[in-house]
């Protein structure tokens, strides 16, 4: 099969029952609908393998990094929830392809191998696939040194082992927009914040991809964007495809730009 699927999902740990509490859900209880609008047409897509870009846990400043391991486990304990576990599989083809390809064609790509998954993995994948109990995963980070043209780089030229593949696979940028889009933000309020979550929500409407590039790094630096590389990330693979993007919720309600959007291909 092919790319079926593939989105924008916020990883903030909000989303999960045991640490947002009724008070916390009902802060970002728009962004909780639209995750459930998400995971519906995931699952209408029925993918075997999803790959999941986290801009978070330990990231190499000269490559992106996918995680091989016989197995991952996604715990919560940081955040006060002692009970909640999941376990993933790892899609070895794929990644094995992938690594394959990026040697092939000299990118910065490297593997490592670690038991645990960090939360913008692990959110995004509890509450999106929790009705896939076969799906394999590719869980990938983007790296803290290389520039925002070469992630939409290294997203374009593995383009075409995922749309060559025999799996249907969907590819999910967990990201947070800007964390200063709010008088009650963490960095406090920048009008670069503000711009930066406009720009990527008018990219995404008006099917433009490539125009991330137009973002410079002073721009994220500022706007403290952690999701900046991982939707260069998928906007490289996306680039020159006919792209279908459906804005589920956009809002703001902590400070921080949660966007939730799916994207079908065809």
């Amino acid at each position: 099969m092919t790319l079926v699927f593939s989105g924008i999902a916020t990883h903030t740990p909000i989303l999960m029952p045991r640490i947002g509490k009724a008070e916390g859900l009902k802060m970002i209880e728009k962004t909780g609908q639209a995750m459930e609008l998400f995971k519906q047409e995931l699952l209408m897509t029925r993918p075997d393998i999803v790959v999941v870009i986290s801009p978070h846990g330990e990231m190499l400043t000269d490559a992106v990094t996918i995680n091989l391991n016989s197995k991952y486990v996604s715990r919560f304990d940081e955040f006060g929830d002692l009970v909640t576990k999941d376990e993933w599989r790892p899609a070895t083809m794929l990644i094995d392809r992938l690594r394959e390809d990026s040697k092939r064609l000299h990118l910065p790509l490297t593997l490592t191998s670690e038991d645990f998954l960090d939360y913008g993995t692990s959110v995004p994948l509890h509450y999106l696939t929790e009705n896939l109990k076969d799906v394999r995963i590719v869980p990938m980070r983007p790296s803290s040194g290389l520039s925002l043209k070469a992630h939409f780089e290294i997203g374009a030229a593995l383009k075409s082992e995922i749309m060559d593949s025999t799996s249907r696979i969907v590819v999910i940028a967990s990201a947070d927009l800007s964390h200063r889009v709010g008088e009650n933000s963490p960095g406090g309020l920048s009008p670069k914040g503000v711009a930066f979550d406009d720009k990527i929500i008018e990219l995404l409407r008006e099917r433009n991809p490539i125009g991330i590039l137009d973002i410079d790094e002073d721009w994220i630096k500022e706007a403290q964007a952690c999701g900046a590389a991982p939707l260069a990330l998928l906007f490289g693979l996306l680039d020159g495809m006919n792209i279908e993007p459906h804005i589920f919720s956009y809002e703001k309600p902590l400070g921080v730009g949660y966007l939730i959007a799916g994207i079908r291909t065809s």
